[in-house]
């Protein structure tokens, strides 16, 4: 029996757009050619008009299923006001193909999108990309939108990238709930103005939010028990002095009480927190100054009372510098120079570093083995900076510093200081 092959102008000619195409190219092309389709959305504020298929739906989605079979079916286009309409598209796409071209514009709605309909897999696909692309830039916008989807994972992987880093942008837009995670946990790491700029801002920002008169009563209100995670027992008593009092976020007696703590740390400071210090090290200077960009040299030299072992070191910078480190210890030789047959000569010792983490205006270089430093030896650090970015340098060096029962003795040789913190441990 012959076969008649029919067009729709009746040529007898059938149009073969299938042909060569797999399972998804062909559904790709039903969905933007609008092929027969039997269920359309009106998307976004402007309710643009989206079509697609209902088999397609309800075999990939059981609330699209509930929507459009059974006697609750959607008789109507069906509104869907709260996305944009190249996100709804998006997501269609992934409904269709399998396939989806997540970005940092559409991921969010994305998400939104998939956990709507209940689409798992495109929601592990959108919690994946999000936890691959935490920058600096964006690790707070993450945070906050793992907080509202209520992704645990995606949230646990951008508060720690928020404390391991603390230079982050977009504390402000945070809600009170998620700062203070942020605040509170113990290995946030940032510089002792840092933090406390932080909820500065934060407070002001949440006071505009709530519309609120921006007042030291009113951030100290918005911060609530926040206040009392921010790390200022850690904080120089200059810059203390300087920064938190004049600000009114506290009391006059929670002024003296924790100055009284910064005279001698062992006042008791609650009910403000007090966290561990092990990752930010001794701090070598007592202010820093600005000195523009370009190549800085300094060396330090250094003696300590007790045995102790150099872990690391936290540099002025930022990650975009690059730091040559050279260290020293002092000997005793038996070599003849100018009449004297013993002399104390700077024997080169080895080390190498590994960048560990940023924060605000400083990084911290890991050592890739650990130096020890004994107590009958003076030992030299020296220290060049390469930046194409202004930076920060320290000023006025603490020449004696304790750590616990050992007393560090800092001679600086040459300026201006580019190592702002020792790492140390004892042996």
């Amino acid at each position: 029996m012959d076969t008649e092959e029919i067009r729709g102008d009746n040529s007898g000619f059938v149009d073969n757009w299938q042909g060569g195409k797999s399972l998804a190219e062909c559904n790709l092309y039903m969905l933007t050619s609008e092929d027969s389709y039997d269920v359309s959305f009106r998307v976004g504020k402007e309710e643009k008009l989206v079509r697609a298929h209902r088999y397609v739906l309800m075999s990939r989605s059981c609330v699209f299923n509930a929507m459009l079979c059974g006697p609750l079916a959607e008789k109507e286009d069906i509104k869907v006001p709260d996305v944009e309409e190249e996100t709804f598209t998006e997501m269609l796409r992934y409904l269709y193909t399998d396939t989806s071209s997540l970005t940092a514009e559409n991921v969010a709605g994305v998400l939104y999108l998939a956990k709507k309909y209940a689409v798992g897999v495109l929601e592990r696909l959108c919690v994946t990309y999000l936890v691959s692309s935490l920058t600096a830039e964006n690790a707070c916008v993450i945070l906050e939108q793992a907080h509202v989807f209520d992704e645990e994972e995606l949230f646990d992987g951008a508060l720690k990238f928020i404390v391991q880093n603390g230079d982050v942008a977009g504390f402000t837009g945070l809600c009170g709930s998620c700062f203070h995670k942020v605040v509170s946990a113990e290995e946030f790491i940032a510089t002792d103005d840092t933090a406390f700029n932080a909820a500065l801002s934060w407070a002001e920002a949440e006071c505009k939010r709530q519309g609120r008169e921006i007042t030291p009563e009113n951030k100290r209100l918005v911060l609530g028990e926040t206040v009392y995670e921010v790390d200022f027992t850690s904080m120089d008593m200059k810059l203390f002095a300087k920064t938190v009092v004049p600000s009114g976020i506290l009391s006059g007696d929670e002024c003296t009480k924790l100055l009284c703590y910064l005279i001698s740390p062992d006042t008791d400071v609650a009910p403000f927190k007090m966290k561990s210090k092990l990752n930010m090290g001794v701090a070598l200077y007592a202010d820093r100054i600005h000195t523009g960009h370009s190549q800085k040299n300094s060396s330090f030299i250094i003696q300590c009372s007790e045995d102790m072992r150099l872990t690391g070191l936290w540099a002025f910078g930022n990650a975009s510098c690059t730091y040559n480190i050279s260290l020293y210890e002092e000997q005793q030789t038996n070599a003849s120079y100018r009449g004297f047959t013993s002399v104390k000569m700077w024997v080169p010792r080895e080390v190498s570093t590994v960048l560990e983490r940023s924060i605000s205006n400083e990084v911290q270089l890991q050592l890739r083995q650990p130096f020890s430093l004994y107590n009958d030896f003076r030992y030299k650090i020296e220290m060049t900076r390469t930046s194409i970015k202004n930076g920060w340098s320290g000023s006025s060096v603490f020449n004696n510093i304790s750590l616990g029962k050992c007393q560090i003795s800092v001679a600086e040789q040459s300026g201006p200081g580019l190592i702002s913190r020792l790492m140390l441990e004892k042996i």
